[in-house]
């Protein structure tokens, strides 16, 4: 599975994972647009940063698809 969500240690807030770029999303709960913060979790080739906008997007298009209830 490429993307995981779990809660966050934080209150209210959840963190999704992409297992294949290793980035991690955290957002509030319900609040995806406002508050999302990226992390990158592993040494980032300067090359690929022109893909992290898709990358995002990625994330975004499954969230709304499969925890549509957790973003807004």
């Amino acid at each position: 599975m490429r993307f995981i969500i779990q809660k966050s240690e934080n209150p209210d807030k959840w963190v999704c994972t992409d297992t294949v770029n290793n980035i991690v999303c955290i957002f509030e709960n319900g609040n995806f647009n406002n508050t999302q913060k990226f992390s990158i979790l592993e040494d980032f080739n300067p090359a690929n940063y022109m893909g992290l906008a898709k990358i995002a997007k990625e994330m975004a298009d499954w969230l709304k698809e499969n925890h549509y209830d957790k973003i807004f």
